[in-house]
């Protein structure tokens, strides 16, 4: 019988003395600064045992002294919307290494050892993340990973696949980013949330909108953080506008010895997304980028310039119900 609890500091020393957990993380929130390795997560699991730090929800289960799962969870940019950054299931790891996806009668994958207990701790996430207002919890999974059959039948839905795709600036991307420099690009102001807000309400799919948000305040709780984790995330932001009207954005962000890049760009403009992509290679030596599939043009540019692709993800959302607040009456004199 398997029992699910909060991460503690006992956890934390149970899983240091165990050499747990085991086996990979099949969540992956930043593949582009995060190596997605077991050993990667352990100072991250005693300092969130010790802090216990508001936005986060970690949770480990355990049948007697083997820990058969954990869990992790985290806010982005605001309350409503999480992420898994963390989810380690050793007993449905090594079924799906050793046996690999079996099929029913009807072409389904049928459930493999300690599936319902992987569902079990899912469902204890949902809930505790429910308990803090959250609306919705993302995960990012790679596109060959047998837990995005899992993560469906915990109730997750598919938003988009995505590329990531590695390589150097060319100097055929530098002669356009000077070109591109001198022709409107600025660096983005806090002012300019909001017109960013309706470029992305403009260039991205309402099946993504509907998934990421569609009020404004759903797309910034759901945005990625710019400051996470031990070491700083060292960002830049531009903005291409014309006649006060926002129509591109280009976002740099390096960790360490990654820099990872992003753009958008308004679809009655689509040369500029190019020309985005090609003033941001001209930033850095080599950056990642981690192309949704509605953007698969710009992947294919990058690629014909010598850039690789080199790894797929399938990015999932999962609904949150909200507990209702209960509010009590109490008699007053009149």
């Amino acid at each position: 019988m398997s029992t699910v609890q909060s991460f503690r500091i006992t956890d934390a020393l149970r899983c240091t003395l165990l050499n747990a957990p085991r086996g990979p993380n099949l969540a992956c929130p930043n593949p582009i600064f995060s190596s997605g390795l077991p050993g990667s997560c352990g100072a991250s699991l005693w300092r969130d045992a010790v802090l216990q730090p508001k936005g986060r929800v970690a949770l480990a289960q355990w049948q007697g002294t083997r820990l058969t799962g954990l869990a992790s969870a985290r806010t982005r940019s605001g309350k409503r919307a999480w992420e898994l950054d963390g989810l380690y299931l050793p007993s449905v790891t090594a079924s799906w290494a050793n046996s690999g996806p079996a099929l029913d009668g009807k072409g389904c994958r049928e459930p493999v050892e300690g599936e319902s207990e992987a569902l079990a701790l899912l469902e204890e996430v949902f809930q505790a993340v429910g308990e803090r207002a959250g609306e919705r919890v993302f995960l990012r999974a790679p596109g060959s990973s047998s837990a995005v059959p899992l993560a469906r039948r915990s109730g997750f839905i598919a938003v988009c696949g995505e590329t990531m795709v590695e390589g150097p600036a060319t100097s055929r991307a530098n002669g356009a980013a000077k070109q591109e420099s001198q022709n409107g690009l600025r660096a983005r102001l806090p002012s300019d949330d909001y017109g960013v807000f309706q470029l992305y309400c403009a260039a991205t799919p309402m099946r993504v909108r509907q998934a990421l948000g569609l009020t404004f305040e759903q797309w910034q709780d759901a945005r990625q953080p710019g400051n996470r984790g031990v070491s700083p995330v060292r960002q830049q932001e531009w903005i291409a506008e014309e006649s006060g009207r926002i129509l591109g954005w280009v976002r740099l962000a390096g960790r360490g010895g990654s820099t990872a890049a992003e753009v958008m760009a308004h679809p009655d403009h689509p040369d500029l997304l190019f020309r985005l992509a090609d003033f941001a290679s001209s930033r850095a030596s080599r950056l990642r980028w981690l192309v949704p599939d509605y953007q698969a043009p710009v992947a294919e540019r990058l690629v014909s310039r010598g850039a690789r692709a080199v790894g797929e993800y399938n990015m999932m959302v999962k609904m949150v119900t909200v507990p209702a607040v209960q509010y009590g009456m109490a008699p007053v004199e009149a």
